[in-house]
């Protein structure tokens, strides 16, 4: 027995935004058509007629096509299964396994909260489906019945009247409530905007917004004004960039302040619940039988504070930014102490340990020869064309990037136990601690060239399951014996396993 349920009313507006963000189509045809009468300025009163006529008519066959197939848009839980159906001219259903559902996820971005709609993500290891606009006590209710439903497969009890979907209000159950693990305070939180890559997300929104309008023009302007400021071009540019840097901090700090409010961790039965934001709410969750890996994360800065993060790789389907590899952050900001205590607590069955270092003397120059010869190249250039003084910037560079190369070089390392590996790489002083079991392990990967093997060197990458390209951990210029080993042990497993390879 189920009961299809529709699609939350505002999500009809969507289709009324839609059909005005698709007329750039027939725009673009009717002003190559009327070049010739746009130029000369001679348009008649019937052609204009005309020419609203068919935006209209496009219009409403855009808008009112989406608007028809949201209206016929269904979905509802039945028999273990969760199913979709939309369509107005080919009709599609998708069917989704509940005991094969991973993540329940939602978010409320400014406009839905105002009239308390959602959308809503349920993602399997293959494929998912995405609601565009539905109630919050829709996406909750589904949220609850399928981790009920779960639970009770996975405990092989008779589904029974959890495949009423919706539940009568004299069969509702109390849904079971979720364990607290951790609220990142404020201080917390403003001290981990002001240490991540604030000034990153403000170039990229500020790039973005360059390269769509191309306002080569502001650009200019910009640095004429501080030039004209200053009445001196060199100290000019100096300090245009220096207040742009310093804008794009704040403005990025800001940022990831709205982006992570309140952000919070939960733990029901075998899920972890993340939810965050001010203007938009996002809430996801992660099985955690199904993550394939765990991510300790830190920056020199960090590290000097003493301050982590810890995420997890799981399998998606996801075409979003940051889900490519199937990153999830699960504590983005936590102290060392408190974060291995929450390792134990959430993953008993992963054994954390460090890395022994392991890249020789040898290998270290190969993590800053390429990127040096770059800039010296570069700055030779601009010397010789350009400014007097770009020696000191090169060299500034160059000692950055020398510094960054030994720091990569002596934070890369490995270390074995029986079936799980730890390994750590690092890159611009920033280090990243994989913890993998071999029952998750996927490919692995090796690769050497002449110079490599002449240096008795390797570079060896594990990949496990992750998003859509997976996740992969690579150890780069290491004894060849520790390439050996690593692919030694990913080949036949725990120690103490069968050798497959002398079997009868």
């Amino acid at each position: 027995m189920y009961s299809p349920q529709k699609l939350h009313p505002v999500a009809y507006l969507g289709s009324l935004a839609n059909g005005i963000k698709n007329l750039w189509v027939p725009l673009i045809i009717i002003a190559i058509n009327s070049r010739d009468e746009l130029f000369s300025g001679d348009i008649s009163f019937m052609y204009i007629l005309i020419s609203l006529g068919v935006l209209i008519f496009a219009f409403i066959l855009i808008g009112g096509f989406d608007f028809l197939n949201k209206y016929l848009t269904r979905f509802w839980i039945d028999d273990g299964k969760f199913t979709y159906k939309d369509g107005v001219i080919t009709k599609r259903e998708k069917e989704l396994d509940i005991n094969r559902i991973q993540s329940v996820d939602f978010n409320e971005p400014v406009f839905h909260r105002i009239f308390g709609a959602v959308r809503l993500e349920v993602l399997t290891p293959g494929e998912g489906i995405k609601i565009d606009t539905i109630k919050k006590s829709q996406a909750e209710t589904i949220q609850s019945i399928i981790y009920d439903e779960k639970e009770n497969l996975n405990t092989a009890v008779e589904i029974g009247d959890y495949s009423k979907w919706p539940r009568e209000e004299a069969e509702t159950e109390p849904v079971q409530q979720s364990d607290l693990l951790y609220r990142m305070d404020n201080k917390s939180l403003i001290l981990m905007c002001m240490t991540s890559g604030a000034l990153g997300a403000f170039v990229a929104i500020v790039f973005g917004f360059l390269n769509l309008i191309g306002a080569n023009f502001l650009i200019e302007n910009y640095f004429e004004y501080f030039e004209g400021a200053v009445r001196n071009a060199v100290f000019g540019i100096i300090l245009s960039i220096v207040v742009f840097v310093a804008a794009g901090y704040l403005i990025g700090v800001l940022i990831l302040y709205v982006k992570y409010y309140k952000y919070s961790l939960e733990k029901r039965t075998e899920d972890l619940i993340i939810e965050h934001g001010l203007l938009e709410k996002k809430q996801k969750s992660v099985n955690i039988n199904r993550v394939q890996n765990v991510i300790i994360q830190d920056s020199l800065l960090r590290r000097m504070i003493g301050y982590y993060s810890l995420n997890v790789t799981i399998t998606s389907d996801s075409f979003e930014q940051g889900e490519v590899d199937g990153t999830v952050a699960l504590l983005p900001f936590i102290k060392k102490d408190r974060l291995y205590e929450f390792i134990k607590e959430i993953f008993p069955n992963y054994n954390v340990v460090i890395p022994e270092k392991t890249v020789p003397v040898r290998g270290y120059r190969r993590y800053f020869q390429i990127m040096a010869a770059l800039v010296i190249v570069a700055t030779a250039a601009v010397q010789y064309f350009w400014l007097g003084f770009a020696w000191m910037i090169g060299l500034a560079l160059l000692l950055l990037i020398f510094a960054s190369g030994i720091y990569s070089a002596r934070n890369t390392g490995y270390s074995i136990e029986d079936d799980e590996i730890n390994m750590m790489s690092a890159g611009f002083f920033k280090r990243s601690h994989y913890v993998i079991k071999h029952e998750k392990l996927i490919e692995t990967e090796w690769r050497y060239n002449p110079f490599l093997k002449r240096a008795y060197l390797g570079v060896i990458t594990l990949v496990t399951a992750g998003g859509l390209a997976g996740s992969r951990a690579t150890l780069k210029f290491i004894d060849r014996k520790d390439v050996d080993a690593i692919w030694h042990w990913s080949e036949r497993g725990q120690a103490n396993g069968e050798d497959i390879t002398e079997s009868d």
